[in-house]
């Protein structure tokens, strides 16, 4: 008996390890635990921002690609692209991450005007001191200098279906530019043919383009990596392509490699 008890004993310390690792919440599935914590499993949490005309169930296929990697935690922001103003989204998206990954280092993916969005939750992170971690940025058909075509989008009848976001790209770009930081390690994807014409064949869009964008238009200096993909706008955030490059550079910094970097300087 005595032998027994002491064996018991022994084996204590390991049955508490076990009880602690069984009841500790994993929480890289979902941003920080309840507690303000990092994700126990060192995931890294990536926060997708949809574009104009879609609401938080989009991106689901980029969604489910990035999903399927064990390393990232994968969070979608909805906001009212048809009613809210670029910064009032990005006000919502600074509400988000201080609740569902406050401690983490968050990475961000967007589509058209969520790079905006990600833009100006940057520039507000900054001004308002606030504690958020802010790391990679993968820029998908971004409207980094405005939308020409938007500007053509200006009568009331455009604005009634799009919303006010999309004289904010256009004729309202000037005010909205100063309200939008630089990230500090970005790359873009942009859309189009490759040819010079682009989809709209110089049709108020001169050189090529997705059809929405020129592909000069979604230029920034500072990016760590660009690339074209041959495919119009609207096809961008579902294409496989794009899903690939988009996780290569959250995992490396890059989209191929180092040796094929197209920085933009």
């Amino acid at each position: 008996m005595a032998e027994q008890r002491n064996s018991r004993l022994s084996q204590l310390p390991v049955m508490l390890a076990l009880m602690l690792v069984c009841s500790t919440n994993v929480a890289g599935v979902a941003g920080d635990d309840p507690a303000g914590k990092p994700p126990t499993a060192a995931r890294k949490v990536v926060v997708l921002v949809h574009g104009l005309k879609q609401d938080a169930r989009d991106l689901q296929k980029l969604n489910d690609f990035l999903g399927r990697d064990t390393t990232l935690s994968v969070l979608r922001f909805g906001y009212k692209s048809r009613k809210d103003l670029v910064e009032d989204a990005a006000a919502g998206l600074v509400s988000f991450v201080q609740r569902k990954a406050p401690k983490s280092e968050v990475h961000f993916v967007g589509f058209s005007l969520g790079n905006l969005v990600i833009r100006q939750y940057q520039q507000k992170v900054r001004k308002q001191g606030l504690q958020l971690k802010i790391g990679r940025v993968v820029m998908i058909a971004p409207p980094n200098h405005g939308s020409r075509k938007a500007v053509d989008l200006n009568g009331p009848g455009a604005l009634y279906f799009l919303g006010p976001a999309t004289r904010q790209i256009g004729v309202g770009f000037p005010q909205l530019e100063p309200e939008l930081d630089i990230p500090s390690d970005f790359g873009i994807i942009a859309g189009g043919k490759g040819d010079g014409r682009g989809f709209k064949r110089g049709n108020g869009l001169p050189g090529d383009d997705d059809g929405w964008l020129r592909v000069e238009t979604t230029k920034l200096i500072g990016a760590a990596d660009f690339r074209l993909v041959k495919a119009r706008h609207e096809k961008l955030d579902d294409h496989p392509l794009v899903h690939k490059l988009t996780r290569k550079f959250l995992q490396a910094g890059f989209f191929e490699s180092k040796a094929t970097r197209q920085r933009i300087r």
